[in-house]
C-alpha cells in the first residue's frame, strides 16, 4: 500500500488560483489534482473512485496502483493540502501573537487555506476520529505554539493574564476561519461577501480592536 507521507513533499495542482493553469504530465499528479476537488465538494462518503478516475482520464484499476485505496488516496490530498496550508501560517519564535494573527486573516483568503476549510468541515460532518485527522500531530504542535505565545504576551502584560490563552485562540481561529466554512451565514450578518475586500478589511480591523481590548484590566 502506498505511504502518503512518502510524497507529501510534492505539489498538487489546483492548490490554489496559479496552479489551475500549470501542466500535468504525471498522472499521480492529475488523480491528486482531480481527487483534491471531490473530496472537498463530496467529502469522503461522497467522493466516488470511478468519478474520480473518469475525470482523471485514467483507468480506476491505476488509482489502486497508485495508492491501495480511496483512503490512502484522501490521505494523500489531506496531508498536502494541510502542509500547503501550515506553511501560510508558520510559527516564528519571536512573531508577537497579534501579528500572526493578521497573518492568519491574510491566509485566510488564499486558494488553499479555503479548500482546507472545507476538509475541517467533512472532518467533522464524518465524524473522523482523532486518529484519522490528518496531520494530527503537526497541527496540534501548530496550535501549541500559537497557545505559547498568547502566554508570553500575557507574560509581558499584553493581555489580560486572567484570559484561558487555550480559549482565546480558539476563538480566535473561530472568528477567522468561520466565515470561510460559512460564508453564507457571513454575508447574512454582515451584508459582505467574503471575497469582498469591504469584508477582509473589516475583519481585519476588528480583530485589531480586539487584540487592544484584551490588554490587562488598569490598576
Amino acid at each position: 500500500m502506498a505511504n502518503p507521507k512518502k510524497n507529501q513533499g510534492r505539489r498538487c495542482a489546483a492548490d490554489d488560483e496559479t496552479s489551475a493553469d500549470d501542466p500535468i504530465e504525471n498522472r499521480r499528479d492529475r488523480i491528486l489534482a482531480v481527487a483534491a476537488e471531490e473530496f472537498e465538494t463530496k467529502g469522503f462518503a461522497g467522493a466516488r473512485i470511478d468519478e474520480i478516475a473518469r475525470r482523471s482520464n485514467v483507468n480506476k484499476q491505476l488509482i489502486y496502483y497508485y495508492f491501495g485505496s480511496k483512503r490512502v488516496l484522501h490521505s494523500a490530498v489531506m496531508e498536502h493540502v494541510t502542509a500547503r496550508a501550515l506553511e501560510a501560517t508558520h510559527y516564528e519564535p519571536e512573531e508577537p501573537y497579534a501579528k500572526s494573527m493578521q497573518r492568519s486573516i491574510t491566509a485566510s483568503f488564499t486558494r488553499i487555506q479555503n479548500r482546507l476549510y472545507r476538509y475541517w468541515l467533512w472532518e467533522a460532518a464524518e465524524g473522523s476520529s482523532q486518529e484519522e485527522v490528518a496531520r494530527r500531530d503537526e497541527r496540534q504542535e501548530h496550535y501549541a505554539h500559537k497557545v505559547a505565545q498568547i502566554r508570553k504576551a500575557q507574560l509581558d502584560g499584553e493581555i489580560d493574564p486572567n484570559l484561558d490563552a487555550r480559549f482565546l485562540h480558539l476563538g480566535l481561529v473561530a472568528l477567522i476561519g468561520f466565515p470561510h466554512m460559512a460564508p453564507q451565514i457571513a454575508s447574512l450578518i454582515t451584508g459582505l461577501e467574503t471575497d469582498d475586500p469591504e469584508f477582509k478589511e473589516g475583519q481585519q480591523a476588528f480583530v485589531e480592536h480586539i487584540m487592544r481590548a484584551l490588554s490587562p484590566p488598569s490598576p
